[in-house]
């Protein structure tokens, strides 16, 4: 071990980031693949949709061409900004031909990689083959297969390219893993890679994930350490190439995420020397992409936390902290095996789902909770409700109303998919699908469902709280008055508004507004669960991508001082700012109602002053606050060390900050690169500290 696994990047990866960082602000696209998509309709056309999409991917992924690097250990990536091909008129008709995709979600997943690993491209097709002869010849398998081909031949091209450059070593791995399993931990990790690739660029599945590397790339390490052909630095250094390259293929204000350790299914803990590399490379490196979280469990080992604590000082916001108790108690509710319920990811942000094994659209959608309160305000106005508990009745049948109305839509995309989405490729690593004969997007997965998030429900909390004692209670106001002071944005009733944020906030531990905040809170999970899509209970969540600011940047004043075309609250805690009394405090309130309904995805993020927050005694107050949040049944919860001086300057002068990471809301990204909402969300957050 080498202080506690810190290694130094090596001059060829930081000439090799430097380089590429200033892509990474650039959109992510392939030229094109019209043409591909053309040629691939054109040879298909009349037969099936399976065979059209297993033909689409190949095709896709033979007319990609890598842009490899001298430099770099993980070659593959795709080169992007081409110039676009000319078409045919024949091409051009092809494409008017294609049926649209039918929509939903069609990006968070992770794939089965132990599958990827145990058999090789080569044996993949020998295990379709078995397949193929238990359930019968179909064009399910044919696509499959067809897929499977486009893989290989984009790995065949990158090695070749690696050749003509003289990068042997490259080229060699590539080669091996065109059809025989991966032997060692490099070639697993470029596998992986490849992989990842084809999914994003083969069948639009961005955002899928490298997920649990600590438990999928183990066997390959220790074996190469064993026999003395990987060391701890070259292992850190592949680590890191893997995540620049993750970067180069991920677009600015997406995610892509990994978890480590968790429970080892004995009663004890799963951690390795990955398990410290994974998050030291995220660290080191300050890159954005991979989000790294930590499966914590009560079992954890003293010296995870304390080596995770000290990295959060480094203001990275990694890692994040996931209660792997409550997230499989959240996954048993919605029938999740034993055996599955351990293996779960967070796809990409903070949703949850079982990893190899699962079809699961997330955030679909984002429940604008405010704009519900605000019709239901307006309603009341005109009708004044006879108490606070008729007032809130009105609102939960609106909110329902919304639900249901989704759900519909949902489900009518899930139904379309059967026939005319299909994802071959994707199906060939997604558990039960080769065995069932059936499509990823045909039911074919083990489990599938859909996950919503309901945004902006801590403000709903302070703006029924204010309504309660402002016009139930006291009598200050009234609905009509209220009304007309959201409408005016509070111009000419500064008062109100005063009298408004005067009152106790949920987020600082006072009964009040937390109650009312569990029950909102309880009551979404219910409503969303109540409703069925795909055959499945709606699942719901609490997360907000960025879609607090982009709801909020659309929606008027709110009755909880909210100005209008604010953000809202982030996630499950406090809206900005106002969790006034305290880290303590705030993790108390969010913590006062269950969990675990929440797998669409929870957190709490917590914003801390970068100028007290380093040493050792710093690290030590934070992990004490981490696990009182998780011991008190907190789902997730993320940290921002910046400061407020640097974060504005940022705003004036981002060609200085341009490594500046920070966690939004479920995700990190560069500061820079946010839009001017999020920006003055994130510095309008609570600043604390431990002095």
């Amino acid at each position: 071990m080498k202080n506690d696994y810190e290694f130094d990047l090596t001059e060829a990866y930081k000439s090799l980031a430097a380089d590429r960082h200033k892509h990474f602000y650039e959109p992510r696209a392939i030229s094109s693949f019209a043409r591909a998509d053309a040629e691939a309709w054109l040879r298909t056309k009349g037969c099936s949709h399976a065979l059209w999409k297993g033909e689409r991917c190949f095709s896709r992924l033979a007319s990609m061409v890598p842009d490899v690097d001298t430099r770099e250990l993980i070659p593959g990536c795709p080169k992007f900004g081409a110039s676009p091909q000319e078409l045919s008129a024949e091409q051009r008709e092809a494409l008017v031909e294609i049926p649209p995709f039918p929509g939903g979600d069609n990006g968070h997943m992770h794939p089965h990689y132990e599958r990827l690993f145990l058999l090789g491209l080569r044996d993949m097709n020998e295990y379709i083959a078995n397949c193929e002869n238990n359930n019968g010849a179909s064009d399910f398998y044919t696509g499959c297969r067809r897929a499977l081909s486009g893989v290989a031949e984009y790995i065949r091209k990158t090695a070749a390219a690696c050749r003509a450059k003289g990068m042997n070593e490259q080229a060699e791995n590539c080669e091996a893993v065109i059809s025989d399993p991966p032997r060692t931990f490099y070639q697993a990790l470029l596998l992986m890679f490849f992989l990842e690739t084809c999914l994003w660029y083969g069948e639009d599945h961005n955002l899928v994930t490298p997920g649990r590397m600590d438990r999928t790339l183990i066997a390959f390490y220790e074996r190469d350490i064993k026999q003395g052909i990987l060391t701890q630095e070259k292992a850190f250094r592949l680590l890191c190439d893997f995540f620049l390259q993750i970067n180069n293929i991920c677009a600015p204000g997406l995610a892509l995420s990994v978890i480590v350790g968790g429970p080892d299914g004995e009663g004890g803990y799963f951690v390795n020397d990955l398990t410290y590399l994974v998050i030291a490379a995220r660290v080191k490196t300050r890159l954005v992409y991979p989000t790294v979280g930590l499966a914590w469990t009560p079992e954890v080992p003293v010296e995870l936390m304390d080596f995770c604590c000290r990295l959060e000082l480094e203001g990275v916001g990694c890692p994040a902290f996931f209660n792997d108790p409550v997230i499989e108690k959240g996954l048993a509710l919605y029938g999740v095996k034993p055996e599955d319920r351990a293996e779960w990811m967070n796809s990409t942000c903070v949703e949850i789902m079982p990893a190899g094994c699962s079809n699961v659209y997330v955030a679909s959608p984002y429940f604008n909770c405010s704009a519900h309160l605000l019709e239901t305000v307006k309603e009341a106005a005109e009708n004044m409700p006879g108490d606070i508990e008729e007032f809130k009745q009105n609102y939960y049948k609106r909110l329902r109303e919304q639900v249901e109305a989704a759900g519909k839509g949902q489900d009518a995309a899930w139904q379309a998919r059967k026939t005319k989405g299909l994802n071959p490729l994707l199906s060939c690593f997604t558990k039960d699908c080769l065995e069932k004969g059936k499509d990823f997007d045909d039911d074919g997965a083990r489990y599938t469902w859909v996950e919503n998030s309901f945004v902006g429900t801590a403000n709903t909390a302070d703006a029924i709280y204010a309504i309660d004692e402002l016009i139930y209670k006291t009598g200050k106001t009234d609905f009509k008055t209220l009304y007309a002071a959201l409408e005016a944005d509070f111009e000419g009733y500064e008062e109100l508004r005063r009298l408004i944020l005067s009152l106790p906030k949920y987020g600082n531990d006072c009964d009040g507004p937390d109650a009312i905040a569990a029950e909102l809170f309880t009551k979404e999970a219910g409503i969303s669960r109540s409703v069925t899509v795909a055959g499945h209970e709606y699942v719901p969540g609490t997360f907000c991508w960025i879609k607090h600011a982009r709801l909020g940047s659309m929606t008027m004043a709110t009755p909880d001082g909210r100005k209008k075309g604010t953000a809202f609250a982030d996630g499950a805690g406090s809206a900005q700012g106002r969790d006034l009394n305290g880290p303590t405090a705030s993790v108390k309130s969010t913590t006062k109602w269950d969990h675990t309904p929440m797998i669409g995805g929870l957190v709490q993020n917590l914003k801390f002053s970068k100028d007290n927050m380093s040493g050792e005694k710093a690290a030590s107050y934070l992990k004490a606050l981490v696990e009182a949040y998780l011991l008190r049944g907190g789902m997730e919860i993320q940290i921002n060390i910046t400061s407020l001086e640097e974060l504005k300057d940022a705003r004036i002068h981002p060609e200085n900050h341009g490594d500046l990471i920070v966690r939004v809301a479920g995700y990190s990204d560069y500061f820079v690169n946010l839009t001017p909402e999020l920006q003055d969300e994130v510095i309008s957050r609570k600043e604390h500290s431990f002095c």
